[in-house]
């Protein structure tokens, strides 16, 4: 009888072993796990870092755009007044000399008709 507890111990005994090493490797898996999922979590959050740098430097470009797009525009409005100046001050000149020649005619007509 002492034979037959042994041998009912003994696989007990490594029943209880391997329900040891497996509680073991369960705990082991979970942390294997575990880290993997936040390997898995740090990269998309780094990955969603490098997108927002992507799109910071996209903001920033379309604001250095928007800034050189307004310089031209001030520029050109510039350039157009003073064109316009310009323009404007010659046909004044214009109009002055036609003004005085349509006064000249006048005095040479009126002179015709007293003689």
């Amino acid at each position: 009888m002492h034979n037959d507890l042994k041998y009912v111990e003994s696989p007990k005994k490594e029943i209880d072993e391997l329900e040891s090493d497996k509680a073991k490797f369960s705990d082991m898996y979970d942390v294997i796990l575990q880290e993997c999922v936040s390997k898995d979590v740090m990269c998309s959050y780094l990955m969603s870092l490098s997108d927002l740098d992507a799109l910071d430097e996209l903001q920033c470009l379309y604001l250095h755009k928007v800034k050189e797009r307004d310089c031209l525009a001030q520029k050109l409005s510039k350039q157009t007044e003073f064109v316009s100046k310009k323009v404007y001050t010659e046909l004044l000149q214009r109009f002055a000399k036609v003004e005085k020649h349509s006064v000249s005619l006048e005095l040479t007509l009126q002179k015709c008709k007293e003689q």
